[in-house]
């Protein structure tokens, strides 16, 4: 294959792949049941403090990309790329939070399409990470633990969303206000995104 056509290629897929993990950060919290866990931090902040889920977004990366400098003790172009890319997907976080309308379904629905909206989520990740592109500040955390650790990037993840959750929950407790966004959704959330990586690993794709 011609570099430049797999260079589109990629390209393809890391624009699918950042507007499907967008999309499903929106519509988890639509669905009512709990947010997603590697968002809850963010929903949390965006609830305590007014500001747009964009805007917590943003915030966290730029935060993620300083832990990944100081864990990797090393500052690269790949982690400042992650800076212009943080701004990026949190604008297009609060695009999508306002293409799409509340969702009003019953809660035996709502669950059924969070579990897909996981793999929705996996898929989105899935192509960001194989495209071999700049990943997201919440993969690149991930990323980065995982080399400096020696471990799997689905283990890795597993454990990285557990730790959002009990920071939101410490952030809520600490301010004294509901456990925003967090519910029986971030939960299997935490405890199952990181087996449905496993299961998309398993995937080849053309052009990465």
């Amino acid at each position: 294959m011609k570099p430049s056509s797999d260079l589109k290629k990629r390209t393809a897929w890391y624009i699918l792949g950042l507007n499907l993990i967008a999309a499903a950060v929106v519509l988890n919290i639509r669905y009512n049941v709990g947010v997603a866990a590697f968002s809850s931090v963010m929903y949390a902040i965006s609830e305590i403090y007014h500001i747009s889920l964009g805007t917590a977004s943003i915030l966290c990366y730029l935060l993620f990309v300083v832990l990944q400098c100081i864990l990797s003790r090393k500052i690269t172009l790949t982690y400042l790329l992650e800076i212009p890319l943080s701004f990026a997907f949190g604008i297009l976080t609060d695009v999508y939070d306002w293409l799409i309308p509340v969702l009003p379904f019953p809660l035996p629905l709502r669950l059924l399409c969070f579990a897909l909206t996981m793999f929705i989520t996996g898929a989105g990740v899935f192509l960001c990470v194989k495209s071999r592109m700049v990943l997201t500040p919440t993969d690149g955390i991930v990323n980065t633990i995982s080399e400096v650790f020696h471990l799997r990037f689905s283990t890795v993840k597993n454990g990285f969303d557990l730790s959002m959750v009990a920071i939101s929950a410490g952030l809520c407790l600490f301010q004294h206000c509901p456990f925003y966004g967090i519910g029986v959704g971030t939960v299997l959330s935490a405890l199952l995104l990181g087996r449905v990586l496993k299961l998309f690993d398993l995937l080849p794709l053309s052009g990465a």
